[in-house]
């Protein structure tokens, strides 16, 4: 049998098949494994790893839901280029594999997607919210100015609640949008959203100013404003950018 060195070992009980998608997607990350290349049985793999075949079946089926690899019958699996074939859920794992750092250029992509996508869903949100969308809005503002009020809120709010609101605002106005495919795409990106929002708000500084623009962004909504919104959403995100790249960067 072949020997493959670092990255096999016997698996601890913990999550068989998660750990073993983790460290699978780390040997292809890492390029121990290149596109183009076969994977090793499932039997030999359950030799590597010290787990059960049915446990290597499980994880190489969620790899191939993922684009990492391809399953042909009898001739078994190969490694895709996850860059042409992968699906968002690359990104966690990629995330997952340096640690939770973000790479510049993985986040100029991020930021750059949110900026062609987050602007026309406010401006769709201005144009078609109806009575029902706006009072929801302003009801999660409320929430956030409680946060940053002592007396309401009795303490200071934790990065992850603070992340967790402004995930709720923003599927909010996907959903307001009208777009029925908005808030699948918000939703898609919700876990790296939020790893990246929780390393954000860590700096409690950016608080208040985001949930500034947050209620703008809501009355400009309610009013109809389309350019308003629109206005809105690329101040604050021009704002989230350079602090979120302060933040991680320095």
């Amino acid at each position: 049998m072949t020997t493959y060195g670092e990255g096999f070992g016997p698996i601890t009980p913990r999550s068989l098949k998660d750990e073993f998608i983790e460290r699978f997607e780390a040997l292809i990350l890492s390029g121990k494994f290149a596109p183009g290349d076969k994977v090793p049985s499932e039997r030999d793999l359950g030799v590597l790893f010290g787990i059960s075949r049915p446990v290597v079946h499980e994880g190489l089926r969620a790899l191939e839901s993922r684009g990492l690899v391809t399953i042909e019958s009898r001739k078994g699996a190969r490694v895709n280029d996850y860059r042409r074939e992968g699906s968002i859920e690359m990104l966690l794992s990629i995330l997952n594999y340096t640690g939770g750092k973000l790479s510049q250029s993985l986040l100029d992509g991020i930021l750059e997607m949110r900026l062609l996508f987050e602007v026309e869903t406010s401006r769709l949100a201005a144009l078609r919210r109806s009575e029902a969308h706006v009072d929801e809005l302003r009801s999660i503002v409320a929430r956030e100015r409680a946060m940053l009020d002592p007396v309401v809120g009795g303490r200071a709010a934790s990065s992850r609640e603070v992340a967790d609101i402004d995930l709720e605002l923003h599927i909010s106005i996907a959903i307001a949008s009208g777009n029925e495919i908005y808030p699948l795409l918000m939703n898609s990106f919700r876990r790296i959203y939020h790893a990246i929002l929780e390393a954000f708000y860590a700096d409690a500084s950016v608080i208040g100013p985001v949930f500034e623009y947050h209620g703008r962004l809501v009355e400009a909504i309610a009013a109809g404003d389309e350019d308003g919104a629109r206005g809105v959403m690329l101040e604050m995100l021009g704002y989230s950018e350079r602090n979120l790249r302060r933040i991680l960067f320095g």
